[in-house]
């Protein structure tokens, strides 16, 4: 095993011998980066950069799987939802430290809801999850942390809820078993230059047909008491800012949470575009050392996490 110690510029290269077996442990990511450059994947792609071919293993970097999820507040009054000041007052922390109560008490995701689409396979579990912050965030929280762009939605914010003096709650719809698969292949042949990571999200129409149902459910439960009565308004993009130009007039005529209610036939495609928008990883990538029988071509390793023609090597992700 070689490796680099101290750092990309200046550090020393060591090699390490092994007795018996390596186990490569270092993610979605990082486990097929170190397969590629190690020679052990697709030739054609291994040829692209450089690399010589030890194990041609067309599974290595393909598969990859995530969850793509989207965020979006609803306002609210009365609900003593968290605020950056209340999180941040002098009384917040007392309360805390005194009692183990109040706003510091909790993360704020404090529900979940799963539950399965009309869409969702046979003997199949929950395909979708709905998670709810007590809260509607501010303009770190949106674009510093979670790294929902300011372009995607700045737009629909107000300075009171970029500055997080908003009440609210924001939904986080996830779409539990996507079709889409993407791939990690590499861009160059040198260890220091990060790997090419394309997650091809939506890329499957069922996936697109999925948020459908998923985003109507999550509306349906905003649209049920005791949370009605509380909403004042929620973030959401016009149709002409999705590329639908005037294909929801009523969209102008009527309140956005009224607007989430018509019928879902006809939301099918704002729906679609808003998750082409606005969708983003919950970093959870998955699947590009695929386990599976001899007999499926892009499996990598096998039962026992054994990579497939290298002897004493295997992947534990």
């Amino acid at each position: 095993v070689q490796a680099r110690v101290g750092g990309p510029e200046g550090g020393e290269e060591v090699r390490i011998r092994v007795r018996r077996e390596a186990v490569v442990s270092a993610g979605a990511v990082g486990s097929a980066q170190l397969l590629l450059l190690s020679g052990i994947g697709p030739r054609d792609q291994l040829e692209k950069v450089g690399v010589p071919t030890e194990v041609d293993l067309p599974g290595v970097g393909q598969n990859l799987q995530d969850h793509l999820a989207m965020f979006y507040t609803f306002f609210v009054k009365g609900a003593d939802a968290v605020t950056k000041a209340k999180a941040e007052s002098p009384a917040a922390l007392l309360q805390w430290l005194l009692r183990g109560e109040g706003h510091l008490s909790s993360s704020s995701y404090d529900a979940v809801v799963h539950g399965r689409t009309p869409l969702a396979a046979a003997g199949e579990g929950p395909d979708m999850q709905v998670g709810l912050f007590v809260g509607a965030g501010d303009e770190k929280l949106f674009h510093d942390n979670i790294g929902v762009s300011r372009s995607a939605w700045g737009h629909l914010q107000s300075p009171k809820h970029k500055a997080g003096e908003e009440e609210g709650v924001t939904l986080v719809p996830c779409h539990l078993h996507p079709k889409s698969r993407g791939v990690v292949e590499l861009a160059s042949a040198d260890p220091a230059v990060p790997p090419l990571i394309d997650p091809r999200y939506l890329s499957d129409e069922a996936d697109l047909d999925a948020w459908v149902e998923i985003l109507t459910a999550a509306n349906l439960l905003v649209a049920q008491e005791p949370l009605r009565s509380l909403v004042t308004g929620v973030t959401a993009p016009h149709p002409a800012d999705l590329g639908l130009g005037d294909a929801y007039p009523e969209y102008d005529a009527m309140s956005p949470l009224d607007f989430y209610q018509l019928p879902k036939a006809r939301l099918a495609r704002y729906w679609k575009a808003t998750v082409q928008h606005f969708g983003m990883t919950l970093y959870h990538p998955v699947g590009t050392c695929k386990m599976g029988p001899p007999s499926d071509p892009l499996a990598v390793v096998d039962a026992s996490l054994r990579v497939r023609g290298v002897a004493g090597l295997r992947v534990a992700d």
